[in-house]
């Protein structure tokens, strides 16, 4: 058993990026459930928008696509309109299982900010982020991803 791990542990996960990731609300919730302390409030947030965004990965960028949302909140329909966006992939250092990615994408009150992911492979189809760059920033939160479409 331990040899199978250390050949799973070898595999260089980071170097095969490139597809069409979905972004996982169950895997996440089970990490929220197991490691976040997050009020009832932020669940109901978290729950309208994980699971639904995706980013394709390309050889020299990112396209990140959020659907459009519609949900009720005091009695009223409300509606988020979708977006989609693009970054050229930055790539600062990797290892076999992790990859730091340099974005300059976010923007926020402060105006304009570059950032760092680092993007974390479980394996070769799944990996999360931390989402640092977010209302849930102080809770440590997890977003993980699956492949849906290879290269």
């Amino acid at each position: 058993m331990k040899q199978d791990r250390e050949t799973e542990e070898s595999i260089d996960f980071a170097s095969n990026l490139t597809g069409t990731w979905q972004s996982d609300w169950p895997r996440t919730k089970r990490h929220i459930d197991a490691e976040c302390k997050l009020t009832e409030e932020n669940m109901i947030g978290l729950e309208l928008f994980m699971g639904k965004m995706t980013i394709r990965y390309e050889e020299t960028r990112a396209v990140f696509t959020m659907p459009e949302i519609r949900f009720r909140k005091e009695g009223k329909e409300r509606v988020l309109e979708s977006w989609t966006f693009e970054e050229p992939i930055n790539v600062l250092d990797q290892t076999d299982s992790q990859i730091a990615l340099l974005s300059s994408a976010w923007k926020s009150h402060l105006g304009e900010a570059d950032f760092i992911n680092i993007i974390t492979f479980e394996s070769a189809d799944t990996f999360w982020l931390y989402m640092g760059h977010s209302p849930f920033v102080d809770l440590h939160v997890r977003e993980y991803f699956s492949r849906i479409e290879p290269t």
